[in-house]
């Protein structure tokens, strides 16, 4: 899929592609791209989609993280007191800043909300940067999963699969990620990194 070379560039934040806007070098313009897909996807009838678009607050994102869900997957788990704890079933999208590809994998959120106020009061949510074995999605999600994949095809994103990146990377090096060791390093982390 990319060269030891390509490889080596992503890690030291370098962008690849041949295509607009990734052949333009210019980040302003890549993430200008990103964001018309999200707003595309957005628009997906029953569709909310939720992004990460400051590299999680701190420190350096490769990627930017779109979290996204139809409404009849939210479930209020529990009402007490004018708090609600909220469920909600979807899938991460995490698109490579640095070349265009995309990863995909189901996510289950919980956070509690002062009903009166919507503040919210606390959360938890998980990565698909674990590791490959999170990028399935069940049944359930298929033609979800299959809509946001049509829509990632229309902005020429290149939605990788768990054999494309579980490789272990082919060469030392010193990655950026609080996600892995350096000697666990997979070709999944020289495209996907968060430095925090």
């Amino acid at each position: 899929m990319f060269t030891n070379d390509q490889l080596k560039a992503m890690i030291k934040g370098q962008i690849i592609g041949n295509n607009y806007p990734y052949n333009s070098n210019n980040e302003q313009e890549i993430e200008a791209h990103i964001r018309r897909l999200f707003y595309r996807i957005s628009r997906i009838p029953n569709v909310v989609c939720e992004a990460v678009w400051n590299h999680f607050g701190s420190g350096y994102a490769s990627f930017i993280e779109f979290f996204c869900y139809r409404k009849e997957d939210v479930v209020i788990v529990s009402e007490k007191y004018g708090i609600q704890e909220i469920e909600t079933n979807g899938i991460i999208i995490d698109i490579s800043r640095l070349t265009p590809v995309a990863i995909m994998g189901e996510d289950v959120r919980y956070k509690k909300i002062r009903k009166a106020t919507n503040e919210e009061l606390g959360g938890a949510f998980g990565t698909i940067l674990d590791g490959p074995n999170r990028l399935i999605i069940n049944n359930n999600f298929q033609g979800f999963a299959n809509l946001l994949k049509q829509t990632l095809d229309e902005f020429d994103y290149q939605l990788l699969g768990a054999e494309d990146i579980k490789q272990p990377l082919p060469f030392q090096t010193e990655i950026p990620t609080i996600y892995r060791d350096p000697r666990q390093y997979l070709v999944l982390d020289a495209i996907f990194y968060w430095e925090d």
